[in-house]
């Protein structure tokens, strides 16, 4: 059984962890992601087995799109809620259309990203979340990223969160591009909710559930 399946990743799992369900369950010899979700995250992973693993860097390079809610006025060392408070603002007024404007200047916008602390983007052999652990402060390479979409879903003054859609290329940290948004807000923020809903052709609504996979959801190459 050689081919590709497309899982909606449930919240509270690593991308790693949900590649040894599928072997377990598909009792497959070799089985891959093309893409890892945070534990935070749901939605779109797309799983790779046996030949189809090799396939892997074509999917990557992909384009990918989210569905983001961002918590203002609070930054988290991980870059989103599953990690330790390290910074609290008092709320002031953010009003919809300074939402809208800065939201609308990532819109077809190329720029150098900083991924955030705790990713496994390697420095000397280590990855840069072992770092981090440590309390070792490593210099962090910028990476140029494209957004090519991001449109306001929802937002909340009250609530502070901001919910929006965003179309990106691959290697763009969703956790980095919420804090540069809120830094165009004046604010910090954190990510409180993350789904994946395409990469490349593959969208979330082709996808299984865990419970629901079997060998009628591959798609054959």
């Amino acid at each position: 059984m050689d081919g590709i399946f497309l899982l909606d990743k449930p919240a509270g799992l690593t991308s790693q962890q949900v590649v040894k369900e599928v072997k377990k369950k598909l009792k497959a010899k070799k089985v891959g992601h093309a893409g890892t979700l945070d534990p935070l995250a749901t939605g779109l992973l797309v799983i790779l087995v046996n030949k189809a693993t090799k396939l892997s860097n074509k999917i990557l390079n992909q384009d990918k799109s989210y569905w983001v809610e961002a918590k203002l006025f609070s930054e988290n060392d991980t870059g989103d809620i599953t990690g330790k408070v390290i910074k609290d603002q008092k709320p002031f007024n953010i009003n919809l259309e300074q939402v809208n404007h800065a939201l609308n200047q990532f819109n077809d916008f190329s720029y150098w990203q900083k991924p955030p602390i705790y990713s496994a983007i390697k420095i000397k052999g280590k990855k840069l979340y072992e770092y981090a652990r440590k309390g070792i402060e490593v210099e962090i390479p910028l990476k140029l990223v494209r957004i090519k979409k991001m449109k306001l879903l929802d937002y909340s003054a009250k609530d502070g969160k901001i919910n929006f859609f965003v179309e990106c290329s691959k290697g763009t940290y969703i956790r980095s591009l919420v804090q540069d948004l809120a830094e165009k807000l004046g604010t910090i923020a954190t990510v409180s909710q993350l789904r994946r809903i395409s990469s490349g052709n593959f969208h979330i609504k082709q996808a299984v559930t865990l419970e629901e996979l079997n060998e009628t959801n591959i798609f054959i190459i």
